[in-house]
């Protein structure tokens, strides 16, 4: 199971430091996985003239995925899944062979103090965009998984920056996600036994609440049988209707 570990840092504009605004350690070995940063730096060595740059920075084998060569983001629902490419910049080196770069620039501005801030965009990233949906690959201690992370904000200007507004990840190595959606939960197996039927469901998606419910028709009313990790639930059988589903805690 991957555990998280989250860590957030106040944001102000314009961002005059260099800074994390949230890091994110997937598997927790207290090593980062990714992390979204801000990034400023004077021009010309005049205090009233910054370059600052918002990115999303991967670590280790970490990788943002593109839903294909034309387009880096995802719509709500497509597959995020081993089949999608890897977004990369290449930087000439010659002679040597380029660099490679993996990581993801949202915005990208000057930003210079006359009578008041003025924003110059340096290169167009997503400064016209409200809500990115970014897939991502994860090569953590419990194999590759994939996952998305939702980038929102209320102001579409050239220096008002992405908040985090949700992220989600397949808790099964290799299995693909939907982007925008939680990971769906594994089927539910039955098998008839000496106490009744046995419920039992695939272990590798961690604790989840068994409900059952009498009817399907609103108002439902689901109560919680137990909680578990996919061991044999027997349930003793009755003359009365009941249907069942999980329920992540």
């Amino acid at each position: 199971i991957l555990a998280l570990g989250l860590h957030f840092i106040g944001l102000a504009q314009p961002a005059m430091t260099n800074d994390v605004i949230m890091r994110w350690d997937f598997d927790g070995d207290e090593s980062e996985d990714l992390d979204y940063l801000v990034g400023a730096s004077r021009s010309s060595g005049l205090t009233e003239d910054w370059s600052v740059f918002y990115v999303l920075e991967p670590y280790r084998q970490t990788r943002f995925l593109k839903f294909d060569d034309r387009r880096v983001t995802f719509a709500h629902g497509e597959s995020i899944n081993a089949a999608r490419p890897v977004c990369k910049t290449l930087i000439p080196n010659g002679p040597l062979p380029p660099i490679e770069f993996y990581n993801l620039v949202l915005l990208d501005y000057r930003a210079i103090l006359r009578e008041e801030w003025e924003y110059i965009t340096i290169t167009p990233r997503f400064e016209t965009e409200s809500d990115l949906l970014l897939g991502l690959k994860l090569v953590v201690s419990t194999g590759t998984h994939y996952g998305w992370i939702r980038l929102i904000r209320s102001v579409v200007d050239k220096h008002t920056a992405f908040e985090i507004g949700g992220y989600a990840y397949h808790p099964v190595p290799d299995e693909p996600i939907p982007a925008g959606q939680p990971p769906p939960l594994p089927p539910i197996q039955t098998q008839d036994g000496p106490e009744g039927l046995a419920f039992s469901w695939d272990s590798r998606w961690g604790p989840l609440v068994l409900e059952s419910t009498t009817h399907l028709i609103p108002p439902i009313t689901w109560e919680a049988v137990v909680e578990g990790a996919g061991d044999p639930v027997a349930i003793s059988t009755d003359d009365e209707q009941r249907f069942y589903r999980l329920r992540q805690p």
